[in-house]
């Protein structure tokens, strides 16, 4: 209704995910009457599809060393040694903003160790493409010790873990000289991001979901002032506008589509990169501890974290344009897999059906519209201005310096509007769920409300605080134990109660929303999220009162968005990448080998083709191919034959693998990613 009101506000805000919504809580809470808006649910794009880590930028550190060792620094050593401090100073800005983030809001987040193994003393081609990284196999610890010292040390100290103590943690890995282990901070992204928004609006500011921009409102002596935007409301489709002495910009990869609401021809500043994750079970992170692979038998990075009671797997990077669909294609997902499978022993199976779920974000680089059609795109947040009609924007960045971007961002719009505000205080503010929270709260919800311990850790560390006022809203379960807390999904700690509390609190709006922000159902299982539907519907219709029209519709529209996740059935059609992991060939392998008698002929190849979601377009194909797998030319393939035919290389795997191969230093050096991008004409 305030939105609506007609009532001008000192600052508008388009884009509701951790950027927009950080400048929402701090504007307000300098004294400045805020109003942020958000197309979909709060974090719905870019923020809410991370890899959940909180990182201070360790890839950063090395690269800006490699810089300082290259040729540049004596050929070219004013300009060589302004890109080191660069990047430099944003390292150490990660690591203090990360500092902050898990020791003020613990809430939400928290350390967790990550493990680097190292199955050699030098490595060559080296890490980083530098041949001084060579050697990091022998500098890991020191190095992550300065990376701690970066830090203030407020984090768990770096240490080194022999391969026997390697080999007890990780039993999938073979041939560990020992482990160097660090800390990252990860959280659950989704549910930082509304925590964040739901602090702005408890300090006052009038944020809102499902309002979206469609134009700007122009005023001023000269008509050419930006004095507000047109905006509609997605759930009632009423058309309003919003007066605000400043507009700021925060839609990540998207900003290009709200600036040709502008001009229609306006060169683009956004250069999307594509990341894929998948989900495997928590057995491949054991004991809570991440493991990464800086330089996979193909040269790519491969990490493994440990994240909700399950695994995230990544990377990888490409260039495409962003959309708000989670949808990965099956080539990115069995890339992933195989690599996956790379890095750990053969005793640990690694099956295409072991993936529960994949989804796909973007990484919103900015590019300067006014640079030379080569200049690399940027690798921090850039905030500008127009001069002309005073609209803000910002881009890039990452979840680490979320607040410290939104202070800067603020700063700025407040220097340039002239706006009457105080200091930024955000620093001293706990997001919502913050106060009163402990690390022992747990027990106190199973004390209380008779929930589980499974239950009872997942509310405190996504509600905080809040995870009380949930309990009040439990279901009895009919049981002895656990007494309260109806679960929504087999195996997952999400319950009923939660769906009660979100509508009533937290402002939302589609079950498809409960099941991928709310609660990260989708992001986990997709198979689960897909099964909650109609219960998820059947409660946010009686809190929400929906008509048996409006719950159809909703269930529709889920059934549609999470059907773009990936999951463990693969859809074949359509894909390229014919490579597999050997545990699944072997399985194809045996399935179609009826007799065991350790071969397959030539009807039997084709049955394992069909089952591997490959078939032979014709009789000819598969005679060709028997023909090469038969090097003993007895009319019998053996299962060594079959899996190295099967897994040979060709053009298409050599394609993405370049594609899509995330390597420690383009992960960095993102212009690389980009340096054959076909410059655009006006």
């Amino acid at each position: 209704k305030a939105l609506k009101s007609g009532e001008p506000f000192d600052m508008v805000i388009v884009g509701g995910g951790c950027t927009g919504a950080g400048a929402a809580l701090d504007a307000v809470t300098r004294g400045l009457k805020v109003a942020c808006i958000e197309r979909g649910d709060f974090s719905n794009e870019t923020s809410s599809r991370s890899s959940k880590l909180i990182w201070g930028g360790f890839k950063y550190l090395q690269v800006a060393f490699a810089e300082l060792l290259s040729q540049n620094t004596l050929s070219v050593p004013i300009s060589s040694l302004q890109k080191f401090w660069g990047e430099f100073n944003m390292v150490w800005e990660c690591c203090q903003e990360r500092s902050w983030l898990a020791g003020f809001q613990p809430h939400l987040v928290e350390y967790v160790p990550q493990a680097v193994p190292f199955n050699v003393w030098f490595q060559w081609p080296p890490f980083f493409d530098h041949p001084f990284y060579s050697i990091l196999p022998v500098l890991a610890v020191p190095a992550f010790w300065f990376y701690d010292a970066l830090a203030g040390f407020h984090g768990p100290m770096s240490y080194w873990m022999g391969p026997a103590k390697t080999k007890e943690v990780f039993p999938q890995l073979s041939d560990v000289k020992y482990s160097a282990v660090y800390a990252e901070a990860m959280h659950n992204d989704a549910r930082t991001g509304t925590a964040i928004a739901l602090t702005a609006a408890y300090k006052g500011a009038q944020i809102c979901n499902y309002i979206e921009m469609t134009g700007f409102v122009y005023g001023g002596p000269e008509g050419a002032t930006c004095t507000g935007i047109r905006c509609v409301d997605k759930v009632t489709n009423e058309e309003f506008e919003i007066k605000a002495t400043a507009v700021v910009l925060a839609t990540g990869a998207f900003l290009d589509g709200i600036r040709r609401m502008e001009d229609p021809n306006v060169q683009p500043s956004v250069r999307a990169a594509a990341g894929c994750h998948i989900i495997l079970p928590g057995y491949f992170t054991p004991g809570g501890m991440g493991f990464a692979n800086l330089r996979t038998s193909r040269g790519a990075t491969m990490y493994f974290l440990p994240w909700l009671g399950h695994t995230v797997v990544g990377s990888t990077d490409k260039k495409c344009d962003a959309t708000s669909s989670p949808k990965v294609s099956e080539d990115e997902i069995q890339y992933l897999v195989n690599e996956a499978a790379s890095c750990l022993s053969p005793d640990i199976r690694v099956r295409r059906s072991d993936v529960m779920s994949a989804w796909q974000g973007w990484r919103p680089l900015y590019r300067d519209p006014n640079a030379p059609p080569d200049a690399p795109v940027s690798r921090h947040h850039s905030i500008g201005i127009d001069p002309t009609t005073g609209v803000t924007f910002i881009c890039g960045g990452k979840w680490s310096t979320y607040r410290a971007m939104a202070e800067e961002l603020v700063d700025k719009v407040v220097d340039f509007k002239k706006l009457p505000a105080g200091p930024c205080s955000t620093k001293t503010i706990k997001l919502m769920g913050g106060d009163g929270w402990h690390p022992l709260l747990y027990v106190q919800l199973i004390q209380k409300y008779g929930v589980s311990e499974e239950i009872a850790k997942h509310l405190v560390h996504t509600y905080g605080t809040g995870a009380f006022a949930v309990c009040e809203m439990a279901r009895p379960t009919g049981k002895r134990w656990p007494r309260f807390g109806r679960i929504v999904a087999e195996g997952h700690p999400y319950i009923e109660a939660e769906v009660d509390y979100a509508c009533k609190y937290e402002y939302v709006v589609t079950v498809k929303d409960m099941l991928t922000l709310r609660m990260r159902l989708a992001y986990l299982n997709s198979e689960a999220a897909k099964e909650a539907i109609p219960r998820i519907a059947d409660l946010m219709a009686q809190n929400l009162g929906w008509s048996k029209k409006e719950k159809a519709k909703q269930i529709e529209l889920a059934q549609e968005y999470i059907g773009d996740f990936g999951g463990p059935v693969a859809n074949k059609e359509g894909a390229q990448l014919r490579a597999a992991t050997y545990t699944d060939l072997v399985e194809a392998f045996t399935a179609v080998d009826t007799d065991s008698n350790g071969y397959i002929n030539e009807q039997e190849l084709n049955h394992a083709a069909i089952k591997l979601g490959f078939p032979f377009r014709n009789k000819n194909d598969l005679a060709k191919a028997v023909k090469v797998m038969d090097t003993n030319n007895n009319g019998k393939i053996s299962q060594g034959e079959f899996v190295e035919w099967w897994n040979r290389k060709d053009e298409f795997s050599r394609k993405l693998h370049q594609t899509l191969s995330l390597t420690a230093a383009n992960e960095v050096a993102i212009d690389k990613l980009l340096a054959d991008e076909k410059p655009t004409s006006k």
